[in-house]
């Protein structure tokens, strides 16, 4: 009865073929898990970002001596009324090249009320002016990370 080691060999084989089995498919599934909540949040921000429009309304600029100072009106709409994170700013001179850093305006735009941020530093040099301002929309994300929108909108009837 306990002389028989082919059969208890089996069983052991048996036993250790099942164990890695579990071991890959909680490995696998771990990877999987992780793949879909990181598409999950994406696609939940792209939902966000396509119901949501910021686009400025008017924009003032002038010199200040060292860079361009500009005045913004921004407006948002469309159907989505959740909070965003802000917008980020870039402002251009078409005729020369020159691009300011992205400016962060940080706090949520209310459907149909709009912000006005003055005294916005272009950091474009005076000499090279501002005649284009582009506006790109932000949520938080769960982490506080900022998730930037893929639509911009543009500005160019600057008075």
């Amino acid at each position: 009865m306990f002389g028989d080691k082919r059969a208890l060999s089996t069983i052991v084989v048996t036993l250790i073929i099942i164990l890695i089995s579990l071991v890959g498919v909680g490995i696998v599934w771990a990877v999987v898990r992780n793949l879909i909540s990181g598409g999950t949040q994406e696609i939940e921000v792209t939902a966000k970002c396509l119901n949501t429009n910021v686009e400025a309304t008017k924009v003032n600029c002038s010199n200040s001596g060292v860079s361009v100072m500009c005045d913004a009106q921004l407006i948002r709409s469309g159907t989505g009324s959740d909070v965003i994170g802000g917008v980020k700013l870039v402002f251009k001179n078409s005729t020369s090249g020159a691009t300011s850093n992205s400016i962060s305006l940080n706090g949520n735009i209310e459907p149909s009320v709009g912000k006005k941020q003055t005294g916005i530093n272009t950091t474009v040099l005076d000499t090279e002016g501002v005649n284009v301002l582009e506006v790109t929309t932000f949520f938080k994300d769960s982490s506080g990370n900022d998730q930037i929108c893929p639509q911009t909108n543009s500005f160019s009837n600057f008075s």
